[in-house]
């Protein structure tokens, strides 16, 4: 069975995308919200030091971020389940086109991807540039959100066989396998015959079959 441990924060600046998309996750008393104004997303952006303390935040700032997220939170979907969210493709593109790149190259000779952009914009395309390089060194793949349409978290999945589709597995997943043992045993009583009432004489009297 597999361990609680393959469970972890994503590696290096992955764990980015995971952070963000984990500032929603969940449903009513299980509810986690990180980002509920613009003042706790410039906080979040200044503490992740995705942004100067100068920087303002906008209401358009504030929407396109959370936009980014639940796209970002489709990708993932596609990672766990093989089918990306409802739209997160289109959004994405379209948000990342405000967000410019441009490759610069590091004294080891190596190229990275940096935001040719400041404020939020400078920020999406931030974000863009580690999901662009975490699909070309394979980390992406590992990165998901939970198979709970009630949870959603994003999750680290270290399995050998990148099997994993819940958060934790003493939560979401062992809730699930309990839904689902209920459903069958559900369905298998349903299936089960009924024993037919025995029929009774016109006189009242039980017919019952001789030996």
């Amino acid at each position: 069975m597999r361990s609680e441990e393959q469970h972890k924060d994503a590696p290096g600046q992955l764990a980015l995308i995971q952070a963000l998309v984990n500032t929603h996750y969940g449903q009513a008393r299980h509810v986690h919200r990180e980002l509920t104004t613009m003042e706790h997303l410039r906080t979040w952006l200044i503490a992740h030091r995705l942004i100067a303390e100068s920087i303002p935040i906008t209401e358009g700032d504030f929407r396109r971020v959370l936009q980014v997220r639940e796209a970002l939170r489709g990708f993932l979907r596609r990672n766990t389940d093989g089918e990306n969210g409802p739209g997160s493709v289109e959004l994405l593109n379209t948000l990342a086109s405000n967000a410019p790149l441009t490759v610069r190259f590091q004294p080891n000779g190596l190229p990275v991807l940096e935001p040719d952009i400041a404020g939020v914009d400078g920020v999406i395309a931030c974000l863009v540039s580690i999901v662009f390089t975490a699909m070309i060194d394979g980390t992406w793949g590992r990165l998901k959100v939970c198979r709970n349409e009630r949870c959603q978290k994003a999750f680290y999945d270290t399995s050998k066989n990148h099997s994993g589709v819940w958060c934790s597995m003493t939560g979401c997943g062992s809730r699930s396998k309990a839904r689902v043992y209920r459903q069958r045993h559900i369905a298998q009583t349903q299936d089960e015959p009924v024993d037919a009432p025995p029929t009774r004489a016109r006189n009242g009297v039980e017919n019952v079959s001789k030996k």
